[in-house]
C-alpha cells in the first residue's frame, strides 16, 4: 500500500474512532453519568495514556506555544462539554450533521483570524451549507431541541479549535499539543466534577465503556495525525464526512435511531457545500483544514 493509501485509510479510520467517544458518552449519560463526569473520564484516560507514552520514550514535552496550546485546551473542553450534551439528547446522525457546519465556519472565519482569502464561490458555498443546517435544525418546528443549538455552538467552537490548530501547527509537535490541551480537559472537567460531584459508572461493565472512551478519545488525535502525516489535508478532506455513515448506523443498532429524510436531506446539503469549498481550496492553492477535529 502506497502511502498516500494508506493516509486515507487512517484518515477515516479516524472518524470511526471519533464514533467510538461520542457513542460511549451517550451510553454513560444514558445510565446515569453526568456531563462533568463523563468529559473528565474522557480526558483523564487519555491524558494519562499520553503521558505513559512521553514517559516510555524517555521524552520531555516542549515548551514552545504554551499559550496558544493552553487555548485550544481551552476550546476542545468546551467543545466537548456542548458535544456531550447534545448526544445525550439527540440522535447521533443529527449531532454528526450539524458538527458538519464546522468546516464551513471556519472556511467564514479564516479571512477575520488568518488574513486568508476566500472568494465568492466559496461564500456562496458557505451560505448553501447554511441553508443545510437550517433544514437540518428546524428552528421553530415541532422536532426542534434545544440541544440542537448546543451541537450549533459545538461546530463554531469546533471551527475556532480548527483555526488555531492550524495556527500551532507549524511550530508543535502534535503529541506535545495534545498534552497540553488533554491536561487542560482534564483540569477543567476536573473543578466541575468537584462541583457537581463524580458519578461513576454503573452498572460495572460500563468503566469498560468508558475506558474505550477515554482511549478512542487519544488514537482519534494520533491516527489523524498520522494519515494527515502520509498524504495532504487537501486530499484527505472528504472523508472526514463518512463519520455520517458510522453515527448512524450506530444510532439505529444501539438507540434504535433513525434520521429522517429532512434531516438527511440538510446533511446532504452540508456536505455537497463542505466537499465544494474543499474543491475550491484546491483549485485556488489553499491547504485550509477542512476536517472536524475531534468535536469530543
Amino acid at each position: 500500500m502506497n502511502p498516500t493509501s494508506k493516509g486515507i485509510l487512517l484518515f477515516t479510520s479516524s472518524f470511526l474512532l471519533g464514533t467510538m467517544v461520542d457513542v460511549p458518552a451517550k451510553l454513560l449519560q444514558f445510565h446515569g453519568a453526568s456531563i462533568s463526569t463523563t468529559v473528565f473520564i474522557r480526558y483523564i484516560i487519555a491524558l494519562m495514556l499520553l503521558t505513559a507514552l512521553f514517559v516510555s520514550r524517555r521524552e520531555w514535552p516542549a515548551r514552545n506555544n504554551i499559550r496558544l496550546n493552553l487555548f485550544r485546551g481551552l476550546l476542545l473542553t468546551a467543545s466537548t462539554f456542548l458535544n456531550f450534551y447534545a448526544v445525550s439528547k439527540l440522535p447521533l446522525a443529527l449531532t454528526v450533521s450539524i458538527n458538519f457546519a464546522s468546516p464551513l465556519i471556519s472556511c467564514a472565519l479564516a479571512p477575520l483570524i488568518l488574513g486568508e482569502h476566500v472568494g465568492p464561490r466559496r461564500w456562496a458555498a458557505v451560505c448553501v451549507g447554511f441553508i443545510g443546517m437550517l433544514i437540518v435544525i428546524r428552528p421553530g418546528a415541532d422536532s426542534f431541541h434545544p440541544a440542537m443549538l448546543a451541537s450549533l455552538c459545538n461546530a463554531l467552537v469546533g471551527a475556532f479549535y480548527q483555526i488555531y490548530t492550524r495556527k500551532a501547527g507549524a511550530s508543535t509537535q502534535p503529541e506535545t499539543g495534545l498534552l497540553w490541551v488533554f491536561g487542560v480537559g482534564s483540569v477543567l472537567a476536573g473543578i466541575a466534577v468537584l462541583g457537581e460531584g463524580f458519578t461513576p459508572p454503573s452498572p460495572n461493565w460500563l468503566w469498560l465503556v468508558a475506558l474505550l472512551m477515554g482511549v478512542a478519545g487519544l488514537a482519534t488525535h494520533m491516527v489523524m495525525t498520522r494519515g494527515l502525516a502520509l498524504a495532504p489535508a487537501s486530499l484527505l478532506a472528504p472523508f472526514a464526512y463518512t463519520q455520517l455513515i458510522w453515527m448512524v448506523v450506530s444510532g439505529v443498532v444501539l438507540f434504535g435511531d433513525w434520521p429522517d429524510k429532512i434531516s438527511l436531506l440538510g446533511a446532504a446539503i452540508i456536505i455537497a457545500s463542505g466537499i465544494y469549498v474543499w474543491h475550491r481550496e484546491r483549485v485556488t492553492g489553499s491547504e485550509a483544514a477542512s476536517v472536524t477535529l475531534a468535536s469530543d
